[in-house]
């Protein structure tokens, strides 16, 4: 299948770019060039018109663009950053996929669409048909750019489905956690002391591969974690059942 990787230079695009580049035809969207000599065009997913240059010949887009980190509240995001990726450009790459004709899109989403107080995530039992609770910038944004894929799905009839994933990592340092901005990987535990493992770059890839194969059409949400059992009331048996998708990295 011939992808649109939106974001594909930012920090989850690198993580399932490889996987991706070896079953499918990749393109990158990014205003910085990809690793790899991927094919690559230079510009912003806000930009309609960088949009439908990278659109032109693709079969689905998937968007996995980040926000900044604030300058005066590092390492919490930055509010008009936050809102022009996870909002903004998600309604402008859903618009455009539309006018080109490409109706199979992927939005990477985040379990912080659920509050991590008073009780912390990983201990609370959610599922697909949780409704989601965050009103910390992050989360909201999230929470909106669902929003804004569940209205394309039907207005336009595109096959819309969000991955809400949890602690995406590089396959390197499974089963820890790593993100730029933390200085060393992150042991995630549950309040018992037991390990939940992050989400493997190669299970990343391979559950947006389920994702962008999605037959059932309109606007879906799936939950995608490093280990079925990942939280103790967390489930991946939606993404098993109907994607066809579970964690191989255990």
């Amino acid at each position: 299948m011939r992808i649109l990787l939106v974001g594909g230079s930012g920090y989850v695009g690198t993580l399932m770019l490889p996987w991706l580049a070896a079953e499918h035809e990749i393109r990158v969207l990014d205003l910085v060039p990809p690793h790899g000599g991927h094919d690559h065009v230079i510009g912003s997913a806000t930009d309609p018109e960088a949009l439908a240059t990278a659109l032109d010949g693709m079969d689905a887009v998937v968007h996995a663009a980040m926000g900044l980190r604030s300058q005066t509240a590092w390492p919490e995001p930055d509010t008009a950053s936050s809102f022009e990726v996870n909002v903004a450009s998600i309604y402008t790459t859903l618009e455009a996929a539309h006018t080109a004709g490409v109706s199979r899109v992927v939005l990477i989403g985040s379990m912080s669409v659920f509050a991590n107080e008073p009780v912390r995530l990983s201990s609370r039992d959610v599922d697909e048909t949780t409704e989601p609770d965050a009103t910390n910038l992050y989360g909201v944004t999230k929470r909106l750019a669902e929003q804004v894929g569940r209205i394309a799905a039907q207005a336009h009839g595109l096959t819309v489905t969000v991955l809400r994933l949890a602690w995406p990592t590089p396959e390197d340092v499974w089963p820890l956690w790593a993100l730029p901005v933390l200085d060393e990987p992150m042991d995630i535990r549950r309040a018992d002391g037991t390990q939940i493992p992050a989400l493997a770059a190669s299970d990343l890839a391979a559950a947006v591969s389920a994702a962008v194969g999605r037959d059932a059409g309109g606007f879906d949400v799936f939950h995608i974690f490093g280990a079925d059992d990942s939280g103790r009331g967390w489930s991946a048996a939606k993404a098993r059942d109907e994607l066809g998708w579970v964690a191989r990295r255990r």
